[in-house]
């Protein structure tokens, strides 16, 4: 083992937390559970037994500036001591975040709104409900995408063919299966892109012209993010919504994980080259201190919301606006979604340095950007990925297992960690590759 070693000091904590939580509260598949945290600080995180690890999950980007970033807390606090909560009342706070999103999203104030929620998957059904009732039909989505754990949205996840879902959600829902999401790194047909000419998705586009008259919606995420942090050509996303505009089909960009600066954009789809009718955000809105969501697009599916039926308790709070708008303003203000996108690109060709460096290059590739580095490790490479995993937790490292196949590892760090953060992730990782000399007897 190289310089940290993993100590069980959270065991007493971690058995505590199992008498009180049902086993299905456990994250027991993931190689950080176990460690029981009690302060953080930047890019760093401090368990009961006062060792620090370096976060590169963020809480799966809710906390893309990190733990107790000043100019949140301080406008969480400004705050406290003004109003903290109302329950659909207007307030001056949730009108000028808003008109600050519009204007941030290039999206006009004339023809634009926005609808706030709690969570994503009540943004995700917000949504649903508005493409639903301007444009009956079906919403097609594509795997293995995912939009929630509620038991609207979570079906709109499932990899199952490009065909009706079982269950009462069965004639709402058209799901495609994952291949054709475009997923280089491991092609169905073995191909490469740009010569490809993205054959994997042919058969979706057809399928969404074929059945135009029932599908109301196309809802997509411009990156995968839970399930992989795949980021496809941005060509896919273009003929997308070509198809969909020919005949009159709504698009829905889930940017709940991928928007807000974490892929090097304040919208993703924007940096693409294409506009949805409705936006989605969620998760870093709230900075990681409170749960807010937002849907913004265009006035005329908005409007369609059946009234009286959107109210939720928590929805645009006081609090929880007072601190989403601070995030818009360091977003759009301050330097982090360029100096974020400055650490994605060394934390990669650092990463394929130590591919290359342990006669990994020929059957791994790093992928991302922004501030996303991926390590892919191989269609048939699930032991490799997690052993590393684990060994970077073991160097406490806080990564991300993921993809299909639980092939990649996600490092993604905090927008703003600093430079001595980013030097000791990037020791931190040397050693966890260090730790896997036995990465070859790994493969079958």
């Amino acid at each position: 083992m190289g310089e940290y070693k993993k100590v069980d000091d959270s065991a007493e904590w971690l058995t505590r937390f199992r008498s009180v939580h049902p086993s299905a509260a456990a994250r027991d598949h993931d190689p950080k559970f176990g460690r029981v945290f009690v302060r953080g600080a930047g890019a760093r995180l401090w368990d009961v037994a006062d060792n620090d690890y370096i976060d590169l999950t963020c809480g799966y980007s809710a906390a893309n500036f990190g733990q107790s970033f000043p100019p949140l807390v301080e406008a969480a606090q400004r705050q406290l001591q003004i109003l903290t909560h109302l329950t659909g009342e207007p307030h001056v706070g949730r009108i000028a975040l808003a008109e600050r999103l519009l204007d941030a999203f290039d999206w006009p104030r004339q023809t634009s709104q926005v609808m706030f929620n709690t969570t994503g998957a009540r943004a995700i059904e917000t949504a649903w409900k508005a493409v639903t009732a301007f444009r009956p039909g079906r919403i097609v989505t594509i795997g293995p995408a995912f939009h929630g754990r509620s038991l609207a949205t979570l079906p709109l996840g499932q990899t199952q063919p490009l065909a009706p879902l079982g269950g009462s959600l069965d004639e709402h829902i058209l799901c495609g299966a994952s291949p054709e999401y475009p997923y280089c790194a491991a092609c169905p047909l073995q191909l490469h892109y740009p010569d490809c000419d993205l054959q994997c998705v042919s058969q979706v586009l057809t399928t969404i012209s074929d059945r135009a008259h029932e599908i109301s919606a196309v809802l997509v995420e411009p990156a995968i993010g839970a399930r992989g942090i795949i980021v496809p050509p941005a060509e896919w996303f273009q003929r997308l919504r070509r198809v969909t505009q020919q005949h009159g089909i709504l698009l829905i960009a889930d940017e709940i994980q991928t928007g807000l600066g974490r892929f090097g954009h304040l919208s993703l789809a924007k940096g693409q080259g294409w506009q949805p009718d409705l936006l989605v955000l969620g998760k870093s809105l709230g900075g990681g201190l409170v749960p807010i969501s937002a849907v913004l697009g265009r006035s005329d599916v908005l409007e369609c919301l059946v009234i009286g039926t959107e109210s939720e308790t928590f929805a645009a709070s006081p609090l929880a606006t007072a601190v989403a708008s601070e995030v818009i303003e360091q977003l759009t203000c301050g330097p982090w979604i360029e100096h974020g996108a400055n650490v994605g690109e060394k934390l990669r060709a650092f990463t394929r340095q130590l591919l290359q460096q342990h006669g990994l290059a020929a059957s791994s590739m790093v992928e991302g950007q922004g501030a996303c580095c991926v390590i892919e490790f191989g269609s048939q490479a699930a032991p490799r990925a997690r052993h590393f995993a684990e060994a970077c937790v073991g160097q406490h490292l806080l990564p991300q297992l993921t993809g299909p196949q639980l092939t990649r590892v996600a490092l993604m760090p905090p927008l703003t960690i600093n430079e001595e953060e980013l030097s000791t992730t990037c020791t931190r990782l040397q050693l966890a590759f260090a730790d896997c000399v036995d990465f070859e007897a790994e493969l079958p």
